[in-house]
């Protein structure tokens, strides 16, 4: 029941999923049940390949993550956090509130290796080859060491599923100079490179995009405004140019087209989070679960967790 196109396109989302025939996995739709089963009636969808799991409590996207843990725990989101917990599902995908999304799966699944906070890790296109870009907006006031955590789980992310070799780190920054930014972003630079990574330095927005960095790191509230600047940027160019329909067009829609890379994985839990976007139609839905897929199969959390607590344990942190 989450997102602004909800119940109508996540359902549908489901039942493309469903009936593609590279599915080699189930779906659990938790949320009020007539109402669930009602749009899968709308869909002509009657197959097994999909369960509906009763949820009936609303979150609304503006609630607060705290009451939704406390008072809601009947809701779809926290329902299909805790079936993952029970090891009755494998991944959990969400489109509705994201705080409470991160709230949930933070309290239920716990973090990995003890890190400081989890962060959304999203796939971003560039000139080269795709971006880790981490935080996308789970968290607004890290601290030096938490940024150095991002770093760690996102060069874990690259080489894991991404299967970059040596993934190189960049920390996003007004400037290429260690003494640019925030005391924050200062610290965080110093910390890095001592960490265990293959760290480059500060990056701007345009080496980012340039594809400079295999990982950038960046604080919540920038990597957010990175990740829908690209959004709009993409709108703008599909508004401006039309349809296109070279190869270069449709690599370029491919690729910058946001429903097509599945939402953002909360990287740092014991288990597989994604948060997709509030506006996700269908095909991002489909993505998102095809994905999450992908994410549990490659074992990501238990290999973050074994990598992670390696690291920590040899520098004693």
């Amino acid at each position: 029941m989450g997102g602004d196109e909800a119940p109508e396109q996540i359902v549908k989302g489901a039942v493309l999923t469903a009936n593609d025939p590279e599915r080699e996995f189930d779906i659990m739709l938790c949320g009020p049940q007539k109402v669930v089963e009602e749009e899968l009636k709308k869909n002509g969808y009657s197959g097994d390949a999909i369960t509906v799991v009763d949820a009936p409590d609303l979150v609304a996207m503006d609630e607060s993550p705290t009451k939704v843990i406390k008072e809601k725990q009947k809701s779809g989101l926290v329902t299909c956090v805790a079936l993952q917990k029970q090891g009755l599902a494998q991944a959990s995908v969400s489109a509705g509130n994201s705080g409470a999304m991160m709230a949930s799966c933070l309290m239920i699944l716990g973090r990995a290796a003890n890190i400081s906070r989890p962060a959304i890790a999203c796939a971003v296109p560039t000139a080269k080859r795709q971006t880790i870009l981490l935080d996308c907006g789970a968290n607004v006031d890290e601290k030096p060491s938490t940024l150095v955590d991002f770093a760690l789980c996102g060069s874990i992310y690259a080489e894991a599923v991404m299967g970059y070799k040596n993934p190189t780190v960049g920390l996003v920054n007004m400037g290429e100079e260690e003494k640019k930014g925030t005391e924050v972003l200062q610290e965080t630079h110093k910390l890095l490179k001592q960490a265990p990574l293959n760290f480059i330095g500060n990056i701007e927005g345009r080496d980012l995009i340039k594809g400079s960095a295999d990982v950038a790191v960046a604080p919540g509230y920038a990597g957010n405004v990175i990740l829908k600047l690209m959004e709009g940027f993409y709108e703008l160019a599909h508004e401006v140019f039309g349809e296109v329909h070279t190869e270069k067009s449709k690599e370029f829609n491919r690729l910058w087209d946001y429903r097509n890379h599945g939402g953002g994985l909360l990287l740092g839990l014991n288990g597989v989070g994604i948060v997709t976007h509030g506006r996700a139609d269908s095909i991002a839905i489909r993505h998102s679960l095809f994905t999450a897929y992908k994410f549990a199969i490659a074992g990501v959390p238990a290999k973050l967790q074994a990598k992670l607590s390696a690291i920590k344990e040899s520098t004693g942190n």
